[in-house]
């Protein structure tokens, strides 16, 4: 029994002493919120077209709607444009009615759909929208641009932005009584600080940069007089010494 509490004691000892060696280090940082943008032309573009048919019977309607759809795909692939890029959705098949002397009139069966056309040549854009917008059977619209790296595009945006942190924390260090600065955290959503609040030095030593609260994550795509800006924001933790 001795030598259990024997045991016991010393276990407890060395908690204490290894309690004792284990504080952590206090530090002072830096959270820096840091804007990257890079621009550059649109390579891709894309639209849809939205075909309808309205026929009394049911069946001539569905057979107009797919005779077009044969029709639209076969000139698309005349224009060079991929299978893969031309992608049609479910057909709708609705009961059409028109308002007239104070009744409802059944004009007939109104079928409908939509194809997604995707053009990766954005030289021979202006061409084929404008062939496929003269055709009065046709209706265009939701053209927009983009751009097939834009992962690559992405990446080099949040370069920037990390550029850019390095840069305003240098500023900031020489304004402070520290000359060196280490990276503790980067992250394209907002994050917290590498200390707890308990463990924090006195606030007359304190520096930071104020966050604004309840932002996650921010990264846009626009277009502008032709050319796709895209936008990203990183979040940099520094350490100063």
């Amino acid at each position: 029994m001795k030598q259990v509490i024997a045991i016991l004691g010393l276990l407890f000892f060395v908690n204490c002493q290894n309690g004792s060696i284990v504080e952590p280090s206090k530090f002072k940082t830096i959270m820096i919120k840091s804007f990257g943008e890079v621009e550059t032309p649109p390579d891709m573009a894309t639209f849809h077209i939205d075909l309808s048919c309205l026929n009394k019977s049911i069946q001539t309607s569905k057979k107009c709607l797919v005779d077009k759809s044969n029709i639209l795909h076969d000139r698309l692939l005349g224009f060079g444009i991929e299978k893969n890029d031309i992608l049609t959705t479910s057909v709708a098949m609705n009961k059409s009615y028109t308002w007239r002397n104070n009744s409802n009139i059944f004009e007939g069966y109104r079928s409908s759909t939509s194809v997604f056309i995707t053009v990766r040549n954005i030289e021979k854009l202006s061409e084929i929208y404008t062939e496929l917008l003269e055709n009065r059977n046709l209706d265009l619209g939701g053209l927009s641009y983009s751009h097939s790296k834009i992962d690559s595009l992405e990446n080099a945006a949040y370069v920037k932005a990390l550029e850019k942190s390095k840069i305003l924390a240098d500023r900031l260090l020489q304004e402070l009584p520290e000359s060196k600065k280490e990276i503790l955290k980067i992250g394209n959503v907002e994050i917290s600080g590498s200390m707890l609040e308990k463990n924090i030095f006195q606030p007359e030593n304190e520096f930071g940069m104020a966050q604004q609260p309840n932002v996650l994550q921010e990264k846009s795509i626009a277009i502008s007089k032709g050319i796709l800006k895209m936008s990203a924001t990183l979040y940099a933790e520094y350490q100063i010494k």
